[in-house]
């Protein structure tokens, strides 16, 4: 009986023990949840500023980039060995040449082959600068006298001798020259004559081209006309010199 006694006394002060424990591990849960929520910090939303929309990659990449300096514009000149003529509508450039007699188209042609067409002449000083180099290539090739192709064809307006002015009679052809200012008729010209007639049997028709009278040594060239007079005359026929006038380049 006193076994029994002693084993219940033991039950009991184990279970009793036991509440004491579990008691004591509650209260230091909840003073150690207390202790936390105690200390900590309350949450504060941070509000950040918005920030400007960065450039993408390819505004970032682009730049304007500095322009290199052009190289300075070229003035158009005329070939070192051609006369310049500053003319109202621009310059102008003018070479006489010399070669084995040629019609006027053959003459035309050969001043193509040099980017040019056969010459008009814009005013007086023209003229006696074209004389003044046809003179020279007299000298380089014999002296004498020549006559040089022009770029100048009769009007239609124009068929006979009677039909209009002498400064109103011929057209310049090459595209540049204007006016009537460089006409320079030598004595009675332009004077129209027709082929045939009783003195040539040539087929030839109206004097419808022009040609610049020089000579070599002389104040006087062809029938006595004054060097660098102008004469009218027909196309077919043959002369040895020609002016080419080109713009510049």
């Amino acid at each position: 009986m006193r076994s029994f006694q002693v084993f219940l006394l033991f039950f009991l002060w184990v279970t009793v023990a036991s509440w004491i424990n579990l008691d004591k591990s509650e209260s230091s849960s909840s003073s150690s949840s207390e202790e936390h929520h105690h200390h900590e910090k309350p949450h504060r939303h941070h509000h950040r500023r918005p920030q400007s929309p960065r450039p993408s990659s390819s505004s970032e990449e682009y730049r304007p980039r500095p322009q290199k300096p052009r190289p300075p514009t070229r003035k158009p000149t005329c070939p070192s060995d051609w006369m310049t003529f500053n003319r109202p509508q621009g310059t102008w450039c003018v070479k006489v040449f010399y070669t084995a007699p040629v019609l006027q188209v053959t003459a035309q042609q050969l001043c193509q082959g040099q980017g040019a067409n056969l010459t008009g002449v814009q005013d007086a000083n023209e003229n006696a600068q074209i004389a003044a180099a046809a003179r020279v290539v007299i000298n380089q090739n014999g002296g004498g006298q020549a006559e040089v192709w022009l770029g100048a064809s009769r009007k239609p307006t124009c068929p006979v001798r009677t039909s209009c002015a002498p400064l109103y009679t011929f057209d310049w052809t090459d595209g540049h020259t204007t006016g009537v200012a460089g006409f320079n008729w030598g004595p009675t010209e332009p004077n129209g004559i027709i082929f045939p007639n009783e003195y040539d049997s040539h087929n030839w028709g109206q004097q419808n081209c022009i040609i610049q009278v020089d000579s070599g040594n002389s104040a006087t060239a062809l029938y006595g006309y004054p060097h660098g007079s102008m004469d009218d005359t027909h196309c077919q026929k043959s002369y040895t010199m020609y002016a080419c006038g080109k713009r510049p380049r």
